[in-house]
């Protein structure tokens, strides 16, 4: 199947000679102005296709709704970096810049606008969003549609009354690398979507080799236990770390401010970090844009890192704590090997209840706000367990998990090379 010549010339612009061959049909399909729901595996490239397609309708303006500033930042560096009119509005945004952006979005100078969900709530952004020409609205990982829009964001579920103001119907694309079987229905009909196409892809990653790793302690106290966690990660960066750039994912932070502080020691000017409190908004962003541009090589982050950013060199992902979904777990292991090279991710469990007593706050503090979210984080922090106490190949109960059968294992995960090891 080939593409008209405007998609040819939009992507050229991005900077890509060619699309990869499941990137042709989502874009020929938003190019016809079907609306479409986009499964395809982390790092497989499914931003290119709605920036391609909203390039080539450069006349008119694309809106895309992200859930994370972070992604906001990534995304946008890289399209202003092509010569391509985009702007985003976030809280760093005082109201002269964001009545600019708006006029801008009226007068058809815009040619791509990057939000949250939560800027669609806000009447003066409707009131401008009606008086623009929109081609397409885009819900990047939108998953979070049912994995966030029951809990605490239910700007999520708000999307659809937005796209519903709109004086005409824009062309609707919805994309993620974890869309559950049972969550289709539910997206389509949260965001009002017109009979899509549902385009699955492989979402197999084989550079990279999954590992779980037991660091259950016997020492009395979780000061010591902790000790004992960090000599491990230190182990394990020391092995995997060669060239690139390290991803470690803690589930609190409070962990991610004691880990950088300690490794900070071990490997001086190499280490940075990521989350939501740090202040001001403007030092978080540029600490995203240091890592972004290779400055900070180790990263220590919460799960605000955990969808959609393109760092290319990522050789290793270590989750410091189990996750708190397998959503989270595929999300952040999809960061690494964008290169295409083989990446190490590793995922710390422990059987001491060190994990299951952070994983009790979080269920905790969710039922003071919403007996539903507690009981969503409960099943989802049960698949968790699950898989880390599976037999089964570590790849095959990730693509099962996201709707997709397996039967050829992977024979690199810990799973396999255990069944190897035994077998001889």
């Amino acid at each position: 199947m080939d593409m008209k010549r405007h998609l040819k010339s939009a992507l050229k612009q991005l900077g890509f000679d060619k699309p990869r061959k499941a990137q042709i049909i989502p874009m020929n399909t938003l190019d016809a102005e079907q609306d479409a729901i986009i499964i395809a595996a982390t790092g497989s490239g499914k931003q290119i296709i709605y920036e391609t397609v909203g390039l080539a309708h450069s006349d008119k303006l694309t809106i895309v709704i992200e859930p994370l500033l972070a992604l906001i930042y990534n995304q946008v560096q890289t399209l202003q970096e092509h010569g391509v009119s985009v702007d985003y509005i976030d809280m760093t945004r005082s109201k002269e810049d964001i009545d600019k952006i708006l006029n801008k979005a009226r007068k058809g100078k815009l040619n791509f606008l990057y939000v949250t969900p939560e800027r669609l709530q806000s009447h003066s952004f409707i009131e401008a969003m009606q008086h623009s020409d929109i081609f397409m609205v885009v819900v990047d990982e939108c998953h979070c549609v049912t994995e966030w829009g029951y809990m605490f964001h239910d700007a999520y579920l708000h999307i659809g009354d937005f796209i519903n103001k709109l004086k005409h119907k824009p062309v609707i694309c919805a994309c993620s690398a974890t869309i559950s079987a049972d969550s289709l229905n539910i997206i389509h009909d949260s965001l009002h979507m017109d009979k899509p196409a549902v385009l699955r892809s492989d979402l197999r990653r084989d550079n990279l080799i999954l590992l779980k790793k037991d660091v259950t302690c016997q020492k009395k106290t979780l000061e010591e236990r902790l000790e004992f966690r960090i000599k491990k990660l230190c182990k394990t960066i020391n092995k995997y770390h060669k060239d690139g750039s390290v991803l470690i994912f803690a589930q609190t932070t409070t962990y991610v401010d004691a880990l950088y502080n300690i490794l900070e020691e071990k490997y001086p000017d190499d280490v940075t970090r990521y989350h939501s409190r740090i202040k001001p908004e403007r030092r978080k962003k540029q600490l995203l844009f240091d890592f972004l541009q290779g400055k900070g090589k180790i990263m220590i982050v919460t799960s605000a890192f955990s969808m959609g950013i393109d760092v290319p060199d990522i050789e290793l992902v270590v989750h410091f704590n189990a996750p708190i979904s397998m959503t989270d777990y595929i999300q952040q292991i999809g960061r690494a090997g964008r290169d295409g090279r083989k990446a190490h991710c590793v995922l710390f469990y422990d059987q001491n209840g060190d994990d299951d007593a952070i994983s009790a706050s979080f269920i905790k503090k969710a039922k003071k706000q919403s007996p539903k979210a507690a009981k969503t984080i409960k099943a989802r922090l049960s698949q968790v367990r699950d898989f880390i106490n599976s037999n089964n190949c570590m790849v095959c109960d990730i693509l099962e998990y996201q709707g997709q059968h397996e039967v050829k294992t992977c024979k690199r995960c810990t799973v396999c090379a255990q069944k190897r090891r035994n077998s001889k």
